[in-house]
């Protein structure tokens, strides 16, 4: 029986680590009514200058759009994955990004964003990359391990992180935007979590010998390079007002190259970029501000941090 196969009874599950994934999102589970914006709205009129704000509104939109096109995907997995433990993980992580996409439509209101969303649209960088990421995930002709693979590699584990890195950068150099930059943190342990599951299912996939021949070295870093180039031209775009100076362009798409590098090894493909830890360090950072913990993820590569509702607080803390 193949993971494409049909099982009707509910246990015993054939893939039981699927548990540490939806468990690993309910142990995090956050919605955005927990953060008050009122000292960020001050921060960025008050606070930021008018390069920054531009970064600032520009990563949002593009966060906020990569939601809404194609994060359907985890609802549809039981179309094609049969199987009560994976219908599981795809409703857990489609209530996942009903909640993101709730929290990310809040943050463009409260900054006053929500006109914003047509004038970007039209844009033809901003059009183009929004394009390129969403036009595999609806093409009926790509197989659904065709979808999968880049989703995982591409959407889930690398497309929206440049634009995590950039909000958080606000908190993590200059002390402003703290509530965005919780709503950023805790959407950033999410989608590492989804991605790591699209991971296992490709290598299930791979263990089963149902990885399509054509999914072969050449076309992982065609679809890889094709979202470079794309990931190269946003950045141009939301830096074009200037940069912060906390860290370069060329920093941040190294670091999606890492990201990328990463994710490819723990299915199987070679390493395309070979981005050095010299390149990486720069953007360390985000990884030990978001990641951090004393718990490792399903893969022990990268720290990922389950524990927020593992936290007691006691009145002294408070008071």
């Amino acid at each position: 029986m193949s993971i494409f196969d049909k099982r009707v009874n509910y246990k015993p599950f054939e893939y039981p680590e699927i548990l540490t994934f939806t468990e690993a999102i309910q142990k995090a589970y956050w919605v955005h009514g927990e953060v008050d914006f009122t000292s960020d709205i001050q921060d960025y009129h008050a606070n930021l200058d008018d390069a920054k704000r531009e970064i600032h509104k520009r990563s949002i939109l593009s966060i906020a759009q990569v939601e809404v096109t194609v994060k359907g995907f985890w609802g549809d997995l039981y179309h094609y994955f049969p199987k009560p433990e994976l219908n599981g993980l795809g409703a857990t992580f489609a209530e996942c990004e009903f909640r993101h996409s709730e929290a990310y439509s809040r943050i463009l209101e409260v900054n006053g964003y929500l006109d914003e969303f047509n004038v970007a649209l039209q844009n033809p960088i901003f059009k183009s990359y929004n394009t390129f990421v969403g036009e595999i995930m609806r093409d009926e002709s790509k197989s659904i391990v065709e979808k999968l693979l880049f989703f995982a590699l591409v959407i889930e584990d690398s497309s929206l992180f440049s634009k995590f890195a950039n909000i958080l950068a606000f908190t993590r150099f200059d002390g402003l935007m703290k509530n965005t930059a919780n709503i950023i943190a805790w959407t950033s342990t999410d989608e590492q979590i989804h991605a790591n599951a699209g991971i296992y299912l490709i290598n299930k996939i791979r263990e089963e010998g149902l990885l399509p021949e054509e999914l072969d070295q050449n076309w992982v870093e065609t679809a890889v390079r094709g979202y470079i180039d794309q990931e190269e031209m946003m950045l141009d775009w939301i830096f074009e007002k200037g940069e912060f100076g906390y860290y370069s362009k060329a920093d941040l798409l190294n670091y999606m190259k890492y990201r990328i590098d990463e994710a490819i090894a723990k299915i199987g493909y070679k390493k395309i970029f070979h981005i050095s830890q010299e390149q990486y360090k720069q953007m360390a950072w985000f990884e030990e501000e978001v990641f951090a913990s004393s718990l490792d993820d399903f893969f022990a590569k990268r720290p990922v941090d389950y524990t927020k509702h593992d936290k007691s607080i006691s009145a002294d803390d408070l008071f």
